[in-house]
């Protein structure tokens, strides 16, 4: 896929997006109704499907841009408008999980097997940062879980990046 604009940041979130969709196939986990990037201050779980069959939403997302001379640094200091860009890039997936039936909450097999896919899904995003061209440029910093919420539980990490 080429990019709309010639932003190598942009650039940086396509081949992050490539690279996270290859390891979820590479994985052998389910797959995703929807991988790919997407835009604002949240992934939306809607975009999981409805969790009857194949479900799940995997994604990049541009979480914050700021000044910087450094990765993961923002460049605080007076005319910093000749500095370079940091940013914060979010990579998650959200997969559908048990909520039980009735007033019977999920069984704690369900609730292991949820949890197992969990941290499958948290190694398959770090293996797509880490094994994605650039990574030596990156910093993998924090993964925060998500959910359970609307159905949908998952994750995300948080990777810091600089353009010049």
């Amino acid at each position: 896929m080429e990019p709309v604009f010639a932003n190598p940041l942009f650039g940086q979130l396509v081949l992050l997006a490539d690279c996270l969709c290859e390891q979820i196939v590479a994985s052998g986990a389910p797959e995703t109704c929807f991988c790919g990037i997407v835009p604002g201050d949240a992934a939306v779980a809607e975009y999981g499907g409805d969790c009857s069959k194949k479900c799940g939403v995997a994604w990049i997302r541009l979480a914050s841009v700021y000044p910087s001379v450094s990765i993961g640094q923002p460049y605080d200091e007076p005319k910093n408008c000749a500095a370079g860009l940091g940013a914060t890039i979010e990579v998650g997936i959200m997969r559908c999980t048990p909520v039980g039936t009735g007033d019977q909450p999920p069984s704690p097999n369900q609730l292991l097997d949820a949890t197992e896919l969990q941290m499958v899904d948290a190694t398959t995003m770090r293996r797509a940062v880490v094994c994605c061209p650039g990574s030596d440029d990156m910093i993998l910093g924090t993964y925060t879980p998500l959910g359970p919420a609307g159905g949908m539980l998952g994750g995300a990490w948080s990777l810091s990046v600089w353009v010049p």
